[in-house]
């Protein structure tokens, strides 16, 4: 009988801060884990986020997040495979733990447990990487005015060309690698102006000459989401159109429907490089599991929802992680989307309507989750995790594993919640409950309190004792 997989998002850095071998008997004992994913390059700077009292019982004591300069680069890299691509992974020699190998230092402890190690990259979009990484604003995005913006372009061939490369690296250099876990945690055009106000694009040459190949009218498509912009910068600034701002967006969505056309191009951009990626970790290795972290805003926006169909992510996946960290979503929802919405699109209304609605149309119980203003206290409830996955489950009809990603103690967000042993026991049993094939707990090691992970543990062992897994 296979053992049910337990896998855990495990920073690089943790590996070297605490030891190969107490990081995993730690795992391994007390979260149940069997698998762990480790960053073999970095372009977030995380560690500044990490919260002291998470630290404080991993085995290395409180230290001073914002004074440490890491590496972002924990792997080795073969230049020659870069050749085709302006972009290379910076060697940055004077960083702490540069020239370490966390694949290499990982492997033998990994195989005395029987652990299995998986690469794991998280798309870097964010400013300061035009200042570090050499060619850079040579791959950016372009905005309705021609400006380039701070985002990698999908379609640009040298950004997809490094990071084909990095998965072709990677599978060629490491053979004991189990397989490859990628996340790009961005959302489309329209999601973004209608939460940030930012100025949408991109309009280079790439994305003009993808849009022509599937027949979208370039020009329209601009002048549309340059009325869109003015709309949603008016609203923001306290103008609201004469007819209101929902319906002079559906005016120029009828007007330009080139609009939805240039937002599904933008999803099939960045799931052509996801398509990409997989095809070549299956060329070197056929036997490497190959899957994607599926970013957080699947279980609140109903436009990401709609272009991230997991019944098409099956076709190039050999497992998925939906994103249900519940605690933290609760902040999320009402800041990063219920009030910026109605500062935009949904000024027409108030964001206790807009909470409802939402709640109403992605199948959550209104009364049982917590009042807009109780969210960021409380976050989502265990029924959450539960709806997402059975959702992600049900789409995928059993072709691949669903591995809910259940996360606790993320920091992010001015998060106030401590996140509770029972609320975790209680998501994770829900997942399983739901129909999850696994875990992948999540969202960084370094992060958890240990009685967390041990509530991990033990729903684990309630769900074996009840037959719910192996």
């Amino acid at each position: 009988m296979t053992e049910t997989f337990v896998g855990v998002q495990l920073g690089s850095h943790s590996v070297f801060d605490e030891g190969a071998n107490h990081v995993l008997d730690t795992l391994q004992q007390r979260g149940k884990i069997n698998a762990v994913f480790v960053y073999t390059h970095e372009y977030h700077k995380f560690i500044p986020n990490r919260p002291p009292e998470g630290m404080a019982d991993h085995g290395k004591g409180v230290w001073t997040p914002t004074a440490r300069n890491v590496t972002h680069k924990w792997v080795r890299t073969n230049p020659d495979t870069y050749a085709g691509t302006l972009l290379r992974h910076i060697e940055d020699p004077d960083k702490e733990y540069a020239g370490r190998d966390v694949i290499e230092e990982l492997t033998e402890p990994a195989r005395a447990r029987d652990m299995k190690i998986f690469a794991r990259f998280l798309e870097g979009h964010s400013p300061w990487l035009s200042s570090f990484v050499p060619n850079w604003p040579k791959v950016l995005t372009v905005d309705i005015h021609g400006r380039r913006d701070t985002l990698p372009c999908w379609n640009n061939p040298d950004y997809r060309g490094w990071l084909v490369s990095t998965v072709e690296d990677l599978f060629l250099t490491y053979p004991q690698l189990a397989g490859f876990k990628y996340g790009a945690e961005r959302s489309g055009p329209l999601p973004t102006l209608f939460t940030t106000g930012r100025v949408p694009g991109c309009f280079c040459e790439h994305c003009q000459k993808a849009a022509d190949r599937r027949g979208v009218d370039v020009d329209r498509a601009r002048r549309g989401l340059t009325e869109l912009y003015n709309l949603v910068r008016d609203c923001r600034n306290g103008e609201r159109p004469n007819d209101g701002a929902m319906v002079t967006l559906l005016r120029i969505l009828l007007k330009y429907p080139e609009v939805l056309a240039w937002e599904y191009g933008w999803h099939q951009a960045k799931e052509s490089v996801a398509k990409e990626m997989y095809g070549t970790i299956k060329a070197i290795r056929p036997d490497a599991q190959v899957g994607w972290h599926v970013y957080h805003p699947i279980t609140w926006d109903p436009i990401y929802q709609a272009e991230m169909d997991y019944d098409d992510l099956v076709h190039y996946s050999d497992f998925i992680k939906p994103v249900v960290y519940h605690d933290i979503a609760g902040v999320r929802i009402r800041d990063r989307f219920v009030h910026p919405l109605t500062r935009s699109v949904f000024a027409d209304t108030s964001p206790e309507v807009v909470r409802d609605l939402l709640f109403d149309v992605l199948g959550y119980d209104r009364d049982l989750e917590p009042a807009l203003d109780d969210l960021p206290t409380q976050g989502m409830s265990a029924e959450y995790v539960f709806r997402q996955v059975q959702r992600c489950v049900q789409a995928v009809k059993g072709r691949v594993p669903v591995y809910a990603g259940v996360g606790f103690d993320v920091p992010t967000d001015g998060n106030p919640i401590r996140s509770s042993t029972e609320k975790v026991q209680l998501a994770t049993r829900r997942a399983f409950e739901a129909g999850a094939d696994g875990l992948l707990v999540s969202r960084e090691y370094d992060e958890m309190r240990l009685e967390n992970l041990d509530a991990v543990g033990r729903a684990i062992e309630d769900a074996q004792k009840s037959g719910l897994i192996n």
